[in-house]
């Protein structure tokens, strides 16, 4: 246990140099999802059926973000 709670949000400082990027995609948001007082998820569905190789993406997200629905966003994935 590092002193956090499960489920804080924790920026860690790290070497950007050494993470390895395995994915970066852009797509537009569907819905934005209101959760709770802290946080929303933004939304693209899975059009699988239609477009096989699609990606797309839920995602928790704190609140303040702007990002409505009609809105592109990148999302990159990195393992660290």
């Amino acid at each position: 246990m590092d002193g956090h709670a499960k489920g804080d949000v924790i920026n860690h400082q790290r070497d950007l140099f050494s993470m390895e990027k395995l994915l970066t995609f852009e797509s537009g948001v569907e819905f934005v999802a209101d959760i709770n007082e802290y946080k929303d998820c933004l939304m693209s569905q899975d059009p699988t059926q239609d477009t096989p190789n699609a990606l797309w993406f839920n995602i928790d997200i704190p609140k303040g973000h702007g990002i409505k629905a009609g809105d592109r966003v990148r999302i990159t994935v990195e393992k660290i």
